[in-house]
């Protein structure tokens, strides 16, 4: 059976390829070919790798290539057909080959890419190398970026692998090898390791499995060993952990940034309560700089429910003009679901007599303002001698 087609390339499985066209297909599938250069061939189907139908624009860019003269203007006519077509790949090797022929093509360079660079062409990387840079993800950077990046997917590598081991060993702690498990777990001490480990805490529900990924935390010296412990020592639900959390970061003697807790000072949702815990944390800490920000916390104003407030505040009515029916219910003007109101600190108050060294102005904030600016005054001393 014959068949006519624009042309194909064989690729043969010993590694090279035949462009030709079948003239003919054998009873056992092999092909006759006529290569482009005339000759009269055959390919078993075991020769053959893959067929690949060539289009029109191989076979003319083929036939084109049979009549090309190894001249500049030759090379360039075909580079720009070939750019016409958008085949870039074939486009640059005939302008390499017009370099190989004029080294001083200006056309031939542009088109390449170079840019003249100090008397020389250079291509861009060549040029940016001159610079000290180089090539990286895409983009052209310095050393040290580029150190910096390879530093950063080398940690980003040690914090997925410390992932995936804890993981599995706290899949390990509710089975036979849980003792095994808290053993590896408590040993942890690469600070790389503290990612994973707030990772897996925000997942645990279990409070022993908690405890033990806590306590394993505190002791990796990271910064996000720290930022954990103080959410924790304010937002947990169990008041256990919080003061647990606080002990972690005090026993280890860590520098604590004060602005957590001095930010939940501020805090005027429905319950003063995160107020009351930053205090306890402020007195725990023992840093006098809490004084000022604890004396603007003394009595706060917050959003509180209405106890007063009735659903749609039914009143009895009873008419008395024309038509009226003589009485019945109507819906007054309701009351607000909440209210502000001003509520006193104690525990504030309790972390400023800590902080203070006893003294205690009760919840007057004016009395404690003025105190705390005349301990900030430096004292005044008369240098003159005795008359």
């Amino acid at each position: 059976m014959s068949r006519s087609v624009c042309g194909e390339v064989f690729e043969l499985k010993s590694g090279g390829q035949i462009s030709g066209t079948v003239v003919n297909r054998g009873e056992h599938g092999e092909y006759f070919v006529r290569s482009d250069d005339g000759a009269q061939l055959t390919l078993s189907r075991r020769q053959v790798a893959r067929v690949i139908e060539a289009d029109d624009f191989d076979l003319q860019y083929e036939q084109r290539c049979r009549t090309l003269p190894d001249t500049i203007e030759a090379h360039r006519e075909l580079a720009a057909w070939c750019k016409e077509n958008r085949c870039s790949k074939l486009c640059k090797v005939h302008l390499q080959r017009i370099l190989e022929l004029d080294p001083a093509d200006e056309a031939a360079r542009l088109s390449l890419g170079y840019q003249l660079y100090r008397g020389r062409w250079l291509t861009r990387d060549e040029m940016m190398a001159a610079r000290g840079m180089r090539k990286y993800d895409g983009d052209y950077r310095t050393p040290q970026d580029i150190a910096l990046r390879e530093s950063t997917k080398q940690r980003e590598r040690v914090e997925n692998d410390w992932f995936q081991q804890i993981r599995v060993w706290v899949n390990w702690l509710d089975k036979r090898r849980g003792a095994e498990a808290a053993q590896l777990i408590a040993n942890v001490k690469d600070p790389l390791a503290a990612p994973a480990i707030v990772k897996l805490l925000g997942k645990a529900k279990d409070h022993r499995v908690r405890e033990l990924l806590t306590a394993t935390l505190a002791e990796l010296n990271s910064p996000l060993t720290v930022t954990t412990l103080v959410d924790f020592s304010l937002n947990d639900p169990d008041p256990e952990v919080r003061l647990q959390c606080l002990d972690y970061l005090l026993r280890y003697h860590r520098p604590i940034n004060l602005e957590p807790y001095v930010q939940a000072l501020n805090d005027r949702k429905y319950s003063n309560e995160i107020i009351n815990r930053a205090a306890v944390a402020l007195s725990r800490i023992g840093n006098p700089a809490a004084i000022s920000p604890l004396i603007d916390a003394l009595v706060t104003t917050h959003s509180v429910p209405n106890v007063n407030a009735t659903p749609g505040n039914i009143n009895p009515t009873f008419g008395n003009g024309p038509g009226a029916s003589g009485g019945g219910l109507s819906m007054g003007g309701q009351k607000n679901k909440t209210i502000r109101k001003n509520i006193s600190n104690f525990k504030v108050r309790q972390a400023l007599i800590d902080l203070s060294g006893g003294q205690d102005f009760e919840f007057n904030e004016q009395t404690w303002r003025r105190w705390f600016v005349k301990t900030q005054k430096p004292q005044y001393v008369d240098a003159r001698r005795d008359q």
